[in-house]
């Protein structure tokens, strides 16, 4: 089976990845020219050729596009913020089981101190979405949604 990227377009006959899973596909995996890689915008996923290996950049030429089934359903995912260990290992297990949208939520019995932290943590918890996402084969990244704060309606007496 082979490994899965997400680039951010398909332009013409090629892409580039660029970023941390560039230099990962570089430097751990040890990409070579000639090596096949699945990459996915998001939209589409293509069987793809490496043309040229650098610790920065990585270019593809497209071999073919691989055909992709759209899920049925839009699975959204409302998870209170716990302890961040707890959060990232939610959020990972969501999207292996296939959520396309992650809100945090800020409840009663959030602690004040990670809720404060939430925003910071953000870019942390895009990384573990995308990391997830590639290892269980996904189409696109879930999209993470800011902290919000459930409304709750009280029944009129």
């Amino acid at each position: 089976m082979r490994r899965r990227f997400f680039v951010d377009q398909f332009h013409g006959g090629s892409t580039v990845l660029s970023g941390d899973a560039a230099n990962h596909l570089a430097r751990v995996l040890r990409a070579e020219p000639g090596q096949l890689f699945e990459l996915s915008d998001g939209e589409s996923l293509w069987l793809a050729r490496t043309e040229t290996v650098g610790r920065e950049e990585i270019h593809f030429s497209l071999v073919e596009q691989i055909p992709v089934s759209k899920a049925p359903l839009h699975l959204t995912l409302l998870l209170a913020i716990v302890k961040f260990d707890r959060f990232e290992w939610a959020i990972e297990k969501a999207t292996e089981l296939g959520a396309d949208e992650i809100v945090p939520l800020v409840t009663e019995r959030s602690e004040h101190g990670l809720i404060a932290a939430a925003a910071k943590r953000a870019l942390r918890w895009e990384r573990i979405l995308t990391e997830s996402a590639q290892q269980a084969r996904r189409l696109r990244v879930p999209f993470l949604r800011g902290a919000a704060k459930p409304r709750v309606t009280r029944p009129r007496k």
